[in-house]
């Protein structure tokens, strides 16, 4: 999500200025013996065209982050972070993390173990998110929770580990596509031995792979 932002902007910018600076010169005309005179019209329609790329880019955006798997994984954990560092009450990760959950979802283990630390904030917390894990690689498994198999890349699971500071813990997330929502948490838990050491490609290396970091 981090990287999606940076993105998106950097397309912003490369859009807008060059937009603005071109058309700078028009935006008022100076006549022989008379004051420079602003062409309104010329602005509003530079306005107008501002207004107009920034919706797309933000629409875009948003379409962006429901439907690939990896920033919809971020951005839930992303406020599991947030909590750990503070910046956000049990009841506000409880309200905020329910719009990105199925009906249906189970989160219980993972809630539990966030309202016994209730009160204990850290400085800095970061995670890493592995690639997803098809159908094929868990439904003929008794490793991983049940899920119903809808088809080839749906459902999904996908681990995480998070590093609180002194501990680094792995957890496991469900994901369930829907046609008309994007992508919903269905399950979050924290991951048994077995399930981390049955995917171990997926998993980026937690000394080289890309860490995401949240400060309080």
């Amino acid at each position: 999500m981090q990287t999606a932002i940076w993105v998106y902007l950097t397309i912003w910018v490369l859009v807008i200025v060059p937009l603005i600076c071109f058309n700078i010169m028009r935006m008022s005309i100076k006549e022989i013996g008379t004051k420079r005179r602003i062409k309104w019209h010329v602005i509003a329609i530079l306005a107008a065209s501002v207004v107009l790329v920034s919706g797309f880019l933000y629409y875009a955006y948003t379409v962006t982050l429901a439907t690939r798997y990896e920033l919809y994984a971020e951005r839930y954990v992303d406020l599991r972070a947030d909590y750990a560092t503070g910046k956000i009450s049990l009841d506000e990760y409880v309200s905020q993390s329910a719009p990105l959950l199925t009906s249906d979802a189970d989160t219980s283990a993972v809630t539990k173990e966030l309202s016994a630390s209730e009160g204990t904030h850290l400085q800095t917390v970061r995670f890493q998110i592995s690639s997803w894990i098809i159908p094929k690689y868990y439904e003929n498994s008794d490793i991983f929770p049940k899920a119903t198999v809808i088809d080839a890349n749906n459902p999904v699971f996908v681990l995480y580990l998070f590093d609180n500071g002194s501990t680094q813990t792995y957890y496991i997330i469900e994901m369930v596509w829907n046609d008309n929502g994007g992508w919903k948490i269905a399950y979050h838990a924290p991951a048994t031995t077995e399930q981390v050491a049955a995917v171990p490609s997926a998993m980026p290396s937690p000394i080289n792979g890309k860490w995401f970091s949240i400060s309080a």
